[in-house]
């Protein structure tokens, strides 16, 4: 199974539900990787949401930072979904995802301008630490994408 930075792929029976979805099928972004260099490799997933909606209902997620993916634009995606910035990415080990891989179905790969806007996005999350922040610019810059600004130390 080849999952690069970017690739979009659907999950069925998602293992690792945060709200209590279990066997729903969830869409992810690879948005990055730590460990690239040693054996324990780790991805970072952004998740994606089909509930547009809650975006507007200030108990849910009004005032999120988001993307809307429309499938006009985006066709890999099967209906409009967005991911949500102010949640924290999934971090997969690739050991979970070769042992998922039947359930894993890649979908398509987004475009370098997209991605430069998602990791503008990631790059304001609170939810990241410094760490995982320039692991994923270091996954940035080994797939070509280049010349973003690095993250700062939080303190």
């Amino acid at each position: 199974m080849n999952v690069e930075l970017g690739t979009i792929f659907r999950w069925s029976g998602f293992p690792f539900a945060r709200y209590g979805e279990k066997d729903k099928p969830r869409w992810f972004i690879c948005v990055g990787f730590s460990g690239a260099y040693s054996q324990a490799r780790e991805f970072f997933l952004c998740t994606t949401t089909t509930s547009l909606d809650s975006f507007q209902n200030p108990r849910l997620r009004k005032g999120h930072r988001h993307f809307i993916f429309k499938v006009s634009q985006y066709p890999c995606f099967d209906e409009d979904c967005a991911v949500d910035f102010d949640e924290k990415p999934y971090v997969v080990s690739e050991k979970t995802l070769l042992s998922h891989q039947v359930a894993i179905e890649i979908k398509g790969k987004i475009d370098e301008t997209t991605m430069r806007m998602i990791y503008k996005s990631l790059l304001q999350s609170s939810h990241l630490s410094s760490m995982e922040l320039t692991d994923i610019h270091n996954s940035y810059n080994m797939a070509g994408i280049t010349g973003l600004k690095k993250p700062r130390s939080k303190k």
